[in-house]
């Protein structure tokens, strides 16, 4: 899997948050529920599809660290697409968070537990998704780990920008064997020291 960048050379203006909630939101009613890609695993979807999680968990995140985070000890930082399990987890929140105050089912007792529950478990987890260096990340300063060699730490230098076509979203490499349109996910990610 190449990691669904989004393409430098293009000129269109980025879609708005609406467009990209509805261009996932046509996973829901798609497909049957037995088969149905579901719009927060980033393994199950199309380049474009995960180009929208993608802006749509950044659009979360700025908010969160707005809303929520009451101390720059609690911001999630923007290297979180370096961290495949925050990746995968932020991905879940930011659907959570749209079922219990944007799906027309919504319900006040939803949203209270996404408040007293899904928020709070959220915060409780998030040090440890950053791996050994949380501050660090934070800081701006991404600690090489044993995930990665330096040579593969390749952040954009403004997340509002394009990703480079060789810059890889982590999150989008974490498959767990899982397969997607009859192909092996693992299958197309590059071998170390092979970019």
């Amino acid at each position: 899997m190449t990691g669904h960048p989004t393409n430098p050379a293009s000129t269109a203006l980025e879609p708005s948050a609406e467009q990209d909630v509805a261009v996932l939101l046509a996973l829901l009613d798609a497909e049957p529920a037995a088969v149905r890609r579901t719009p927060w695993t980033w393994a199950a979807l199309s380049d474009e599809e995960a180009a929208a999680l993608r802006r749509t968990v950044w659009r979360w995140v700025a908010d969160y660290n707005l809303v929520h985070a009451v101390s720059s000890g609690e911001r999630i930082p923007d290297c979180w697409e370096l961290h495949p399990g925050l990746a995968h987890d932020l991905a879940v929140m930011v659907w959570v968070y749209y079922d219990t105050h944007h799906d027309p089912r919504s319900t006040p007792l939803m949203a209270g537990d996404y408040h007293l529950r899904y928020l709070p478990a959220f915060r409780a987890r998030l040090d440890r998704l950053l791996g050994s260096d949380p501050a660090g990340c934070r800081a701006g300063e991404h600690p090489v780990s044993w995930r990665t060699s330096p040579g593969e730490i390749r952040l954009p230098p403004d997340r509002n920008q394009p990703v480079n076509a060789d810059e890889e979203n982590m999150a989008l490499r974490s498959s767990f064997g899982f397969t997607a349109k009859g192909k092996s996910l693992d299958a197309e990610l590059p071998t170390p020291g092979s970019q």
